[in-house]
């Protein structure tokens, strides 16, 4: 494994906490959520989970809330 690849692993796994950590504290998580907490912009977030997706690693839940008018 190359230093490249060791560092996206670490990358990969920091996004991973963050979401687990964010998620257990305010039962959801948005990429501006883990922006804050890592200090990354939310773009690179937003590829990065991109990414975490694609190798099925982490997934966008959709929710959809209503309410009468």
């Amino acid at each position: 494994m190359g230093t490249g690849d060791m560092r996206t692993t670490e990358s990969s796994e920091d996004y991973l906490e963050a979401i687990l950590r964010i998620r257990s504290e305010r039962g959801s998580c948005h990429n501006v959520d883990i922006a804050c907490l890592l200090g990354y912009s939310k773009a690179s977030v937003t590829k990065a989970l991109a990414g975490l997706s694609t190798a099925g690693l982490a997934e966008w839940i959709l929710k959809l809330s209503y309410r009468c008018t």
